[in-house]
């Protein structure tokens, strides 16, 4: 090639690597094909070619010019390590560590690709081997925040919590503002039950990144608002406390009752070790519980009249299951469990957050199963002689029922109930989703 085509091509893919800097990818792909055009083995060219695409997520083209430029160059360290890259995005994980390992056979000082390589065998949970690699890299880059981060999510995937949270704080230490060190030091905190800390490093992954919604939902997880008691015109109702055993303990008791409220539950607990267990409860925040639970007040008398719980709460999938009881038979027959029901599902919907709720109704509760779908619950199964009761030996039915948000959020019934029972509709947006 002669010299001023040379300087012509070396001009042009200047600019390609420019626009591709300046996040113009448009421009830089055509600046490559005019090299192309000129020099259709120029391998820098061919692999700005295959990131921008990978970029782009167009990966067939993106593995066809990998491939090319790695023909032309294969001694290329960057090459195999960005190929590496983009077939981990692929989910092709063996290759993509193949031609990690091809890269640091060229280059084995190069410390993104010894993060990439830790990347790649942290989401096939080999975890050990992960640690190294992001080891390798620190030893090359010691005071690079991303692999201070990725090491963190290696060490806590290994439940090795405290040294995750030396290196996520080690990483903003060097990062104040990154977000994901942030959301991930939270999720440290909360494994080891310091709430308080946690929520501090949710909000400020959510402040420097609005759209975070990963960081919002461990937000909503852990905001104080699941403590918060619940009130209408009739009732209260609140989170067990130890004065409350006395109550539990005839509730549990009470063969009837637990017979249609819940048969699996310890019966036979004295009533201070339940005090006890009730108090170390009440101490922790219902996301380490996985379970809200209340003790239903008449507001007019203070009288402690039943039971409510959210259990099973899996705030991943944004789910719970509600139960409710009331002992006597007197309080069911005067809309008590339905001003009640209303008031955890406002709780669950609105403030805490959840989609979906389901509820299980045995088999021979037909009563409180036709109450439940007339608010609009949709039995979802019936599932015959599902559970078994130790004390009879009899295989005991249950009916599988759900509502979830969008259902809730058109419920006219609901509307009207809520209207008349709380003085406020519950079925419409809250106003923090609204703003």
């Amino acid at each position: 090639m002669a010299p001023e085509n040379n300087k012509a091509v070396t001009d042009l893919l200047q600019a390609a690597v420019r626009c591709y800097q300046n996040g113009q990818f448009e421009e830089a792909t055509e600046y490559c094909r005019k090299v192309c055009a000129a020099a259709p083995e120029q391998p820098d060219a061919l692999h700005l070619m295959a990131i921008i695409y990978a970029k782009n997520r167009e990966f067939p083209l993106a593995n066809d010019f990998f491939d090319r430029a790695i023909a032309v160059s294969p001694r290329r360290a960057d090459f195999h390590s960005n190929y590496a890259n983009a077939l981990f995005e692929q989910g092709r994980f063996e290759e993509a560590i193949r031609c990690c390992q091809q890269s640091l056979a060229y280059d084995a000082s190069d410390a993104g690709a010894h993060n990439i390589l830790g990347s790649i065998l942290l989401s096939i949970n080999r975890l050990s081997d992960a640690v190294d690699s992001f080891r390798s890299a620190l030893v090359l880059q010691p005071n690079n925040p991303q692999v201070l981060n990725n090491l963190g999510n290696a060490l806590q995937k290994m439940r090795n919590t405290e040294a995750a949270i030396d290196c996520y704080r080690n990483a903003l230490r060097l990062r104040e503002n990154y977000p994901e060190a942030h959301n991930n030091l939270g999720l440290g905190l909360k494994q080891l039950g310091r709430i308080d800390e946690a929520r501090e490093h949710f909000l400020r992954a959510v402040a420097l990144r609005p759209e975070f919604i990963q960081a919002k939902h461990n937000c909503l997880e852990i905001d104080p608002v699941w403590r918060v008691p619940l009130e209408s015109k009739r009732l209260i109702l609140r989170r067990y406390h130890a004065e409350d055993a006395a109550f539990l303990h005839q509730c549990h008791g009470n063969a009837a009752f637990m017979d249609l409220y819940n048969r699996y539950i310890p019966r036979h607990q004295h009533i201070d070790d339940l005090a006890v267990t009730l108090s170390q409860a009440h101490e922790k925040h219902p996301c380490q519980l996985k379970t809200v639970d209340w003790i239903i007040f008449r507001k007019s008398t203070r009288k402690r009249i039943g039971i409510a719980n959210l259990v099973d709460i899996q705030y991943q999938h944004r789910r719970a299951e509600f139960q409710i009881g009331l002992p006597d038979p007197a309080d069911r027959a005067c809309g008590i469990a339905l001003e009640a029901t209303l008031l955890v599902l406002d709780y669950a919907f609105n403030r805490v957050g959840l989609n979906k709720i389901t509820t299980a109704v045995y088999g021979h509760n037909t009563s409180s199963q036709k109450n439940v779908l007339a608010l609009g619950f949709i039995q979802e199964s019936y599932l015959r002689e599902h559970l078994i009761d130790k004390a009879s030996g009899q295989f005991v039915d249950v009916f599988g029922n759900s509502m979830i948000l969008s259902n809730f959020r058109k419920n006219t019934k609901l509307s009207r109930l809520s209207s008349r029972l709380l003085g406020r509709t519950i079925v419409g947006l809250p106003e923090s989703v609204k703003n």
